[in-house]
């Protein structure tokens, strides 16, 4: 059981990186609710991305949207 917990948490960032693609600009509030984490492991990752480069935030007001970082390459193309 705790090796299937550790797989599900390192898998965190992987799962916000593509929630943030899919959506351009999701709080930390959206990001846990979709993703059914609570709102705290949410925030910390959110944290860690943002502090690796692969995601930025922007302050509106008291909400902070994040989103991933755009390479000039988009896959959907």
């Amino acid at each position: 059981m705790l090796l299937q917990k550790n797989h599900i948490q390192n898998d965190i960032p992987l799962r916000i990186q593509r929630l943030l693609r899919k959506y351009d600009g999701l709080t930390i509030s959206d990001v846990a609710r979709k993703l059914d984490i609570h709102y705290t492991t949410a925030s910390k990752y959110l944290a860690v991305l943002e502090a690796e480069k692969k995601i930025v935030r922007r302050d509106v007001g008291m909400a902070k949207l994040f989103r991933v970082v755009a390479t000039g390459y988009d896959k959907r193309s």
